[in-house]
């Protein structure tokens, strides 16, 4: 025999009423009756029904009455059909009984988070996004970023054991999913920040579709942690062209890495450098190439350290190591500390290794990504070298996110700015005094 008892969810104040339907042990179900009371201390704990001491309490005793002989009603239906059994009734089954009671409609796939985001991933291979006035197609990697949010919160959805519309969303369902990324996933800082910045994308995805959203969701924020900048400097850099590696595999790692550290390439770029990239322009030769990530066209010029590479294998790039990209790029990394340790690229450090901020020799935080950053970070406030100059070969956007890349914030520019203010006073005062002695 069930069990039909109803309850306010706050003992104080506005509240929702709730319903706990228990049929037998391991089915006990607690649910919003999507009613309300207004005041929660006019509930009456021992008839588990609201005191009909006013016109709308007695409109809410009348509801809920009719709603527990419907649940009556229906599980007793259940109970006497041969072809069903109790075992079969759900929390589901419950809440769809009582959102027909009272004229709500059940969600549809749509107003679900989970079938909602399955529905924006399957789209993306056919839609673009603009950037900069120019329409790009969705990457293979973006697509699988958005396929994992949506898978991380269909595991949420699990744990949590109830299903989740989008109009919940907001920044209080961000702080439980971000508590079950850390507490249960164990995720890093990182890849937790990613999450919660496509979670709050999906729901604003929703809200241009036309579907009911929580205002609160823009109060969503992602983050990231602690910017750490680990590059190599020229001499480090001189010190490993100058060092012999013991076997071919760590030469190419080597000449990799001479490559990246004056082409300022990302590793998914230098995997598709071909021999044809390479063209001459008035006698100067440069590296054509449209970047993977941005699609941007950039052209650089061929360093004589990397032209000495280049030489080495008939006017063209090293091998790569795989013909699968993941599998180069993971060796690489791997080989390129090899080869600074060899190096002896051992001064010691703050970084991040193993997902842990600490003192290491250097070598141990170099990986394929070191290269681009070592381009950016040495040849930044190089006499001769403009910021827009740098820009044009990382293929950065704005100078903003180019001084976060090499992680020189704005206090960092206004001292520069103020060296530059000192030198230009220095100058006008010497000049007055080359004045002075003039007429003199």
């Amino acid at each position: 025999m069930a069990t039909i008892k109803f309850y306010p969810y706050l003992k104080t104040g506005k509240s929702k009423v709730y319903v706990r339907v228990t049929i037998k042990r391991g089915q006990d179900f607690r649910l919003s009756t999507t009613l309300t009371i207004k005041d929660a201390t006019k509930w009456n704990p021992k008839s588990g029904l609201p005191r009909k001491n006013e016109i709308s309490n007695k409109k809410l005793y009348n509801s809920l009455l009719r709603l527990e002989e419907r649940l009556e009603n229906e599980i007793s239906e259940v109970e006497k059909n041969q072809t069903k059994s109790t075992t079969d009734i759900s929390s589901q089954w419950v809440k769809e009984i009582i959102l027909d009671e009272f004229n709500e409609s059940v969600p549809t796939d749509k107003e679900l988070l989970v079938p909602f985001g399955q529905s924006f991933v399957d789209s993306l291979p056919n839609r673009t996004y603009q950037k900069n006035g120019v329409r790009k197609k969705y990457s293979i990697k973006t697509i699988n970023k958005y396929q994992n949010i949506v898978n991380k919160i269909s595991d949420f959805q699990d744990f949590s054991k109830k299903k989740f519309k989008v109009n919940m969303v907001d920044d209080n369902f961000a702080d439980s999913f971000l508590n079950y990324l850390t507490d249960e996933m164990g995720l890093s800082v990182n890849t937790k920040g990613g999450y919660i910045k496509r979670l709050k994308k999906l729901i604003k995805e929703a809200e241009i579709s036309g579907l009911k959203v929580n205002s609160k969701y823009r109060l969503i924020r992602g983050f990231e942690d602690e910017t750490i900048v680990t590059f190599l400097t020229f001499d480090e850099i001189d010190k490993i062209i100058e060092k012999e590696m013991p076997n071919k595999r760590l030469e190419i790692a080597k000449d990799w890495l001479i490559i990246g550290c004056y082409t300022a390439q990302r590793v998914s770029d230098m995997y598709r450098m071909k021999k044809n990239m390479i063209v001459t322009e008035k006698g100067i030769k440069y590296i054509s190439l449209k970047q993977y990530k941005t699609g941007k066209q950039v052209f650089i010029p061929v360093h004589h350290h990397v032209e000495d590479v280049l030489k080495k294998y008939d006017n063209n790039f090293p091998p790569n190591f795989s013909d699968n990209e993941q599998s180069h790029r993971s060796l690489l990394s791997a080989l390129m500390k090899k080869v600074c340790e060899i190096a002896e690229i051992n001064e010691k450090v703050r970084g991040r290794f193993n997902g842990k901020i600490g003192i290491y020799p250097k070598y141990k935080l170099i990986q394929n990504h070191s290269c681009r950053r070592s381009f950016a970070s040495n040849f930044y406030g190089l006499e001769g070298w403009t910021t827009p100059m740098i820009m044009e070969i990382t293929g950065h956007d704005t100078e903003k996110s180019f001084y976060r890349y090499i992680d020189k914030d704005n206090f960092y520019l206004s001292i520069k700015a103020a060296e530059n203010f000192a030198k230009m006073k220095e100058d006008a005062e010497k000049a007055k005094k080359e004045t002075k002695l003039k007429r003199a």
